[in-house]
């Protein structure tokens, strides 16, 4: 099995000799978020770290190099693409501000995509090895194959602008581990600094344009990238009949970013994503393979009017063409 760690940044990655032999296992990717390789990748444990920044960017995808979005985290969903066209069987994507906080990360992550989710039914106890209670039929706890797995944060959470700066010293202890199926026909706040998933569900994976292009021109939105990714991949997860489970693995967020800044990036989007999402839940998908049913959502989802949603668009349906074979 190929694992490939996919990691973002602007910065040095000293974060990585917290994580020890932790990732021993897996390819390190990362996607610099420059023009030129700059960032110094400290020696560890690890196999040799792949490298990659706007230049190859440029170089993979010529006139199609802006949809994947500068100065912005989304810029990893660069990485996904080269990690499967590497191989991959699995990919985790982690922030550069998150350490360890639970043994057996990879081991987990990867435990939680061997899982199946039961259909109909919600357990009632999160048990980390989904031990159900009474009541819950047998038939049905095996019916949906785990696709994506959502680890979560001690220390500082997920939270937009907003809710820090209403909530300053919210600083999370270590939880019990645990794990949940998200249910079917539900949508959650996807963050990409702690996630994994299968190689199959790559082409659902495209994190949207925001920052600025490639000329340095902003978009207009930020901060959205990976939740409207999971608004997109949790709509064809269901149709599909797969699943998401969220919990275990947990990582230490030592945020590195401005919740006032954040306050303003995420401003203009906060209106679209009170919509987005029942958009996108009108969309009828009859397709039959995520990079075909991701194209099919793209053309039919009644974004907002203007130049923006039209670039996202047409940048959807070229990331989903990526994948038809």
């Amino acid at each position: 099995m190929k694992i490939f760690l996919v990691i973002p940044t602007i910065r040095n990655l000293d974060f990585l000799k917290a994580w020890s032999d932790a990732f021993a296992d897996c390819h390190i990717l990362i996607v610099e978020d420059g023009p030129k390789k700059t960032v110094r990748v400290p020696q560890t444990p690890q196999k040799e770290a792949l490298h990659y920044c706007w230049e190859d960017i440029r170089r993979d995808f010529g006139r199609y190099e802006w949809i994947f979005p500068r100065k912005n985290a989304g810029i990893r969903s660069y990485g996904f693409w080269k990690a499967y066209t590497l191989g991959a069987d699995i990919i985790i994507t982690l922030d550069d501000d998150c350490y360890p906080a639970e043994d057996r990360f990879v081991k987990q992550h990867l435990d939680n995509l061997s899982r199946k989710a039961p259909h109909g039914w919600v357990n009632t106890y999160p048990h980390p090895d989904f031990v159900y209670t009474r009541g819950i039929p047998y038939g049905i706890r095996e019916a949906r194959p785990v696709m994506i797995s959502h680890g979560l944060w001690t220390n500082k959470i997920d939270l937009d602008g907003k809710t820090e700066i209403q909530h300053p010293n919210l600083n999370l202890p270590t939880y019990s581990p645990f794990l949940q199926f998200i249910p079917q026909h539900a949508y959650f706040p996807m963050c990409s600094m702690n996630l994994a998933f299968r190689r199959e569900v790559t082409p659902l994976m495209y994190f949207s344009l925001m920052g600025a292009d490639p000329e340095g021109a902003l978009w207009g939105y930020d901060r959205f990238d990976d939740i409207w990714a999971g608004i997109f991949a949790k709509k064809i997860i269901d149709h599909l009949g797969w699943s998401v489970v969220n919990g275990s693995p947990f990582v230490e967020h030592r945020k590195a970013s401005d919740p006032h800044k954040n306050l303003r990036k995420e401003k203009r989007g906060i209106g679209v994503n009170e919509l987005l999402w029942k958009k996108v839940d009108e969309v009828r998908l009859t397709k039959k393979t995520p990079a075909e049913c991701y194209v099919e959502l793209a053309q039919n989802v009644r974004f907002p009017r203007g130049t923006y949603f039209e670039r996202l668009r047409e940048a959807m349906v070229y990331w989903g063409s990526l994948f038809h074979e």
